[in-house]
Parts: structure tokens; sequence; C-alpha cells
């Protein structure tokens, strides 16, 4: 049993920060309140940084095929930016792929020194009703769906897809493949009035790769309150980063050129400045069981 004393919490939906003190007991959070507790127990004063839940982030093009290469990696883009857990995805262009696909990505992750979730990749033409089952029944919660031109999306039978989803909800992402602006906005514009028309559970642009994801998408994907939030019960998933460090905006707080003092998962600390705890295989899969629960 400790206390992590008057953190200065920053919460990315109201844009502020707030000062609370956490109870930690039994490797979870026991309780949280704005004041200092008054208990005779070890306390870790905290107010000389900025404290917020580890990072949830968005991957491609994580490496497997090399264990050496697959630990730079992590540290450089995870492990010193605050990360712990992941989105990666396996990629197919045909359904029968799926199954083989997804076995050989759950290998190439069992050294994985992170969290992550598993979402699928595909193009647009491969989307179906039987598809949509099969993800249902793996507990894939994401989809990014490939799109060269807007034409292809007035193609799909949207109608028997969204049937196929309920009452899971997979969440489609859009994946365009074009290099160019202009067709960018007009392939992101159809897709948002036609699945907006449909009522199907989209993102309505793009995910970024390898930056902090929002709780408002963390919400859709279902992954809050487990993922990107401090709340009583919770495990005890924070960064530290140094005040002198942190630039406060009007729409939030950036980390971009910042030093992470501590990042702690599961009440370890991985991450000290610059020196890193790298624990091949500790990464688990998070099964999401249910998208858009705080939406």
């Amino acid at each position: 049993m400790y206390i992590i004393d008057r953190a200065n919490v920053y919460s990315e939906e109201e844009e502020c920060i707030k000062t609370n003190s956490f109870y930690i007991k039994n490797n979870a959070i026991h309780s949280i309140k704005p004041a200092i507790f008054k208990t005779p127990i070890l306390k870790m004063d905290v107010s000389s940084f900025i404290m917020t839940p580890t990072h949830v982030m968005f991957d491609s093009h994580l490496p497997s095929e090399n264990f050496q290469l697959l630990k730079q990696y992590s540290k450089k883009n995870y492990l010193l930016k605050g990360c712990h857990t992941i989105i990666t995805p396996f990629s197919i262009h045909y359904e029968y792929q799926f199954d083989q696909e997804l076995h050989k990505k759950r290998i190439s992750l069992l050294n994985s020194p992170v969290d992550y979730v598993l979402a699928l990749r595909l193009p647009i033409k491969t989307l179906s009703q039987s598809l949509i089952r099969k993800c249902k029944k793996e507990k894939i919660a994401i989809i990014l769906v490939e799109m060269e031109d807007e034409s292809s999306i007035s193609k799909i039978p949207w109608g028997w897809i969204r049937e196929a989803m309920f009452p899971y909800n997979p969440i489609l992402i859009p994946a365009v493949l074009s290099n160019k602006e202009a067709k960018r906005k007009a392939i992101i514009k159809v897709w948002n009035e036609v699945l907006n028309d449909e009522k199907i559970p989209r993102l309505v642009d793009e995910i970024q790769e390898k930056t902090p994801i929002t709780v408002k998408n963390l919400k859709k994907f279902g992954l809050y309150p487990k993922r990107g939030d401090l709340h009583i019960g919770g495990e005890i998933n924070y960064n530290l980063y140094f005040k002198n460090k942190i630039v406060a905006e009007q729409k939030g707080i950036h980390y971009d050129n910042d030093r992470l003092a501590i990042m702690v998962h599961k009440g370890r600390v991985i991450t000290s400045e610059n020196v890193v705890v790298f624990r091949p295989g500790c990464g688990e899969e998070i099964i999401i069981n249910r998208t858009s629960l705080f939406v």
C-alpha cells in the first residue's frame, strides 16, 4: 500500500490539470481524492510532474522478424514516448487468408514488450458479411478499409454489413491509398456521407501512426477506460512528465519535444528518463468485448 500524492493530472477531455492523490492497494487504484490522504503510509510526492495515463498508439509497421530490431524499434517509438499499448493490424487481400494471417500476427507478437490490440486491414472490395462475422467471432473490433477511389464505397451492400456487425459493431477506419490531397478529401467526404446515412460505426478520418490516440477514439474502440483513464479499480498505468518540458496550449498539452520522466505499467517502472527496462514477451493481447460503450 502507498499513496501517489499531489499528482497534477492532465485531463484530455476537459483540457485542464487537476490535483489528485491516489491510494494504491493490491496493485490497483483503490481510491482517488482531490485532497491529501491523512494516512500514515508511504507517500510518493509527484507534485513536480504532470501526470497522464500511458498512451495508446497505432502502428502498422511493427517489425517482427528480428528480435534486436524489435527491441530498438519498441524503445524508440513506444517505451521512450510513454506508450505501453499499441493497435496493430494484420493484412489480407482475400477472405480465405483471415485465419492464417491472424495466427501469424499473434505468433509475431509473442515477444512484444507492450500490450497490443489486433486490427484487420483489407481492401474495401473484400469487406463482406461473412468476414464481419469472422471479426466478431475473433473479437477483432477495429477494421481498416483500404480505398483507392470514392466510387468503390457505393458498391458495398452497407445495409447487410450493418446487420452482420450487430451487436458487436466493429469500428471501420478509412485507409486512403491515394497520395493526392484532393483525392483523399473526396474519398473521405463520400465515406462519411455514405456510412453516416447507413449508420455504420466508423472513424471520420484516417488514424495517425505512432501518435497518441485520443480518448474520444479510445471510447469508440472500446479500449476506454481500461486504457486512457486513471480510475478506481484500474491498473496503475501512468506517465510523469517534467513540468518544465511541457508546452501548454489552448487545445491541450503537447508531448512531442518533452522528456518523459517516468512511465509505469501495472505498477512497474518501465521507463525512467532515457533508461528503459525491456521485458520481451510481457505484452498481452487486449481483447475488446464491446465497442462504443462510453460514446
